[in-house]
């Protein structure tokens, strides 16, 4: 079925998987999400816009995908150590992806929650407890301030995580050919 893609698609296609290979395109991603925690600290600490739980909840998913595009930048050239970069690193910003997508919905009152104070994260990694300067949860959900463009927080976070999780994704699959053919 391969055979019935025109050329040039196949060629974009290629130079794309190649682009996993690379480490500084392991070490943008993690670039890239540094910075959306930084931006999120910013308005924390600075502007004094206290997150919610579920605020908090995708930073730490944030964290967890920052952590694995560091390990990734160097593991880059082997197949396997890659392939579980990129599905660890997807799974955290799909994880993400889908908590601001349930946060959004909480602010705009398309689902109902009952969301406490705390962070509720679970008690074997109470990383409110361990790491309070980074994921204590003060405010509350379903006020997300205004950010860029006249979009909420919410609303930025569900366009700043789709598209490198969409990227990803596509990532991840143009690896499953490699994976059944050995060509590495």
């Amino acid at each position: 079925m391969l055979c019935n893609f025109p050329q040039g698609l196949f060629e974009v296609l290629n130079k794309f998987y190649k682009i996993s290979q690379n480490r500084y395109f392991w070490l943008t991603g993690a670039a890239y999400l540094l910075l959306m925690e930084a931006i999120a600290l910013f308005w924390q600490y600075a502007l004094e816009t206290y997150p919610c739980a579920l605020c908090v909840q995708i930073r730490a998913w944030v964290y967890g995908a920052l952590f694995f595009a560091v390990i990734g930048s160097f593991v880059s050239r082997n197949f396997w150590w890659r392939w579980v970069g990129l599905t660890m690193t997807t799974a955290f910003l799909a994880g993400a992806l889908y908590t601001s997508w349930y946060s959004w919905g909480v602010e705009n009152g398309m689902i109902i929650s009952s969301c406490t104070m705390g962070a509720g994260f679970p008690e074997f990694m109470p990383l409110d407890e361990w790491i309070p300067l980074l994921f204590r949860a003060d405010g509350f959900c379903g006020q997300s301030p205004d950010m860029w463009f006249g979009l909420s927080m919410n609303e930025t976070l569900l366009v700043t995580l789709s598209i490198p999780t969409l990227a990803l994704v596509v990532l991840w699959l143009l690896q499953i050919p490699k994976a059944f053919t050995g060509q590495q």
